[in-house]
């Protein structure tokens, strides 16, 4: 029961994911609805500064009265949309705290704006639209959380309805009305943010199958090196950082893999093909290498001087000369695309074919 209720609330922790999805939507909001409320408070505030002007007066008390508030939630409101539109263009990962502290400035000054204009409207006999559209608007457009949205708007109508009682008195009907439309507004967030919740739970659940799919397809089972799938998807991505850069490119295989197959089975086949990986991507990291196919190696590496990489080769034939051999051929080249890197693919190939005609247990390739 205390669970559900704390669910209900917003009080129990949330996946990190699911967190980020509603900052996120919290941040698409903020863009456009500060733009608006920007707009609209920089144009009532010049509209004041051209009342004076034309009136060939100084400005009146009520003039600078409402200039001053104007101007305070055109600020409020800016500097919410800068933020959010600097993280919308650049793509910036933005921070938590700082967002919600935008935000909370933001719906305070909105508050304070809608409480002062609509108290000095009761004054006057007029209606209290101000402060309930702008409650509507902080309670039920942003993703806030139920438990902070109730002493939101608690805390907020508590306040108002004193002001309203302290400075010209409440009709009865007002003090009928006035806490249902405080329970509607809870009651409204409560459910947007229920279903809001609901989207974000079934957004990252669907991305984390979909996540689970593409690595399912772009990793070997068996080694978890990545396969040719992954190794087109590489180097096809335009975004690629080591596109136009000179790579080695090394294709290897274990010397008589199928007599080990023959000989001992299988499954030993299947723990050398491992054992190999391993040493691989130990000695020229995971990103680099991929299982070609049957007991096939691929190693492709960026900016790599030829030093280094015989010393790593010489490193690796060391780890496996107690289990198995394998042999080599590797080359050099500058890749722009895909069809660049299979070039290069070829050449080794045609060097490991040349190491295989020598004698097996060898690595040959030249720059």
């Amino acid at each position: 029961m205390i669970s559900k209720i704390k669910k209900i609330l917003g009080l129990d922790q949330l996946h990190p994911d699911v967190q980020y999805f509603l900052d996120s939507a919290n941040l698409s909001i903020a863009c456009p609805a500060s733009f608006i409320v920007m707009v609209i408070e920089l144009s009532l505030f010049i509209n004041t500064i051209l009342y004076a002007f034309k009136s060939g007066r100084a400005p009146s008390a009520n003039n600078l009265f409402y200039r001053t508030l104007y101007g305070v939630l055109c600020l409020a409101s800016a500097q919410l949309f800068f933020y959010s539109i600097y993280h919308k263009i650049k793509k910036d990962t933005f921070k938590r705290f700082t967002l919600n502290t935008c935000i909370t400035i933001f719906f305070i000054s909105t508050l304070a704006f809608g409480t002062i204009i609509s108290l000095k409207d009761y004054n006057n006999g007029e209606q209290i639209l101000v402060f309930i559209t702008m409650e509507l608007f902080v309670a039920c457009l942003f993703m806030v959380k139920p438990y902070l949205a109730i002493i939101t708007i608690t805390v907020s109508f508590g306040i108002f309805y004193y002001l309203m009682d302290m400075t010209h008195g409440i009709s009865s009907a007002t003090r009928v009305n006035y806490p249902v439309i405080m329970m509607f507004f809870i009651l409204v967030n409560l459910a947007h943010y229920q279903q809001f919740l609901k989207i974000a739970k079934n957004n990252v659940v669907n991305h984390t199958l979909a996540e689970q799919l593409r690595n399912s397809s772009r990793y070997d089972f068996l080694t978890k090196l990545k396969n040719r799938t992954a190794l087109n998807m590489d180097f096809e991505e335009s975004n690629n950082p080591n596109l136009n850069a000179p790579f080695i490119v090394m294709l290897t295989d274990i010397d008589d893999f199928k007599s080990f197959n023959d000989t001992n089975g299988h499954n030993y086949g299947d723990e050398l093909l491992k054992r190999f990986a391993a040493i691989m991507q130990n000695h020229f990291g995971k990103t680099h290498c991929y299982r070609y196919g049957g007991d096939e190696y691929l190693i492709v590496l960026p900016e790599i001087k030829e030093e280094l990489f015989l010393e790593k080769l010489k490193i690796a034939r060391e780890c496996t000369q107690d289990q198995f051999h394998f042999s080599g051929g590797y080359t050099h080249g500058i890749v722009t695309s895909s069809k660049d890197l299979h070039k290069l693919i070829n050449r080794a190939d045609e060097k490991l074919y040349q190491a295989k005609e020598n004698g097996k247990n060898q690595v040959i390739g030249s720059f």
